[in-house]
Order: structure tokens, then sequence, then C-alpha cells
């Protein structure tokens, strides 16, 4: 069963909200890998997504240990240089501890990325 279950229904309403996609690992077989969930849209010619991931190390997965990260960039082919913006809002905490906030970390990703410009990517 998966460990997004109780904020599945969340990710999906921020995602219509935004005219995003969400992906949901449907199909995940914890023997296989790992679980993640990601809202990807474009916004003004920037990327922009929220990722909620746990963390990789050299050895695999980690998944004791989970991150929410926001991140713009934007897809220059003229460039080498992939300007972008990112914060993490949770650095390899529990999992249960971005579950037990996900209404707080949703809007703090909603109003930092949607008042991301081209002026912020670096």
């Amino acid at each position: 069963m998966s460990r997004f279950k109780e904020i599945d229904p969340k990710l999906m309403k921020l995602s219509q909200k935004l005219e995003a996609k969400l992906t949901i690992d449907r199909d995940w077989d914890p023997t296989a890998g790992f679980e993640e969930r990601r809202i990807d849209w474009i916004d003004n010619d920037i990327f922009k997504a929220i990722i909620i991931q746990p963390t990789f190390k050299s050895k695999g997965v980690d998944s004791s240990k989970w991150n929410f990260i926001n991140i713009a960039w934007h897809d220059d082919a003229k460039s080498v240089h992939r300007p972008k913006w990112m914060n993490n809002l949770v650095n390899e905490g529990k999992f249960e501890i971005i579950e037990s906030k996900i209404d707080d970390l949703l809007l703090e990703s909603e109003n930092a990325l949607s008042n991301i410009s081209m002026s912020d990517l670096k």
C-alpha cells in the first residue's frame, strides 16, 4: 500500500488548481525501488515542480529520510547553463513530518512558485 494514500487527494487538488501534471506511481512495487510524487507545470516559460521523494545516497535510496522540494528552472536551448531556483522545505525528514504538515507545505510551495520570475533563476 502506498504511503501517500492520505496526501494524494491534496496533491491531486493542487495539481488541478495549477493545471499541472501530477505524477503518481500507480503500479509501484516496494520490492522494485522507491515511491515519489511530483507536480509539474510551466508558467511563463518557467518550468516549476513540487517534488516529494526519499533521499538518494551513493549506496541507494534511503526511504527513512524524505525531502519536500520546490524547484523552478528555464530551459534555454542556446545555453549549456540551466538557470534554476530551488528550496527544500523538508530536508531528510521523516515522511510523517511531510504528512502532518502537507497543507502548510503545499500552500507555501504554491505561493513561492507562483511568485518566481526569470530574474529569480540563477
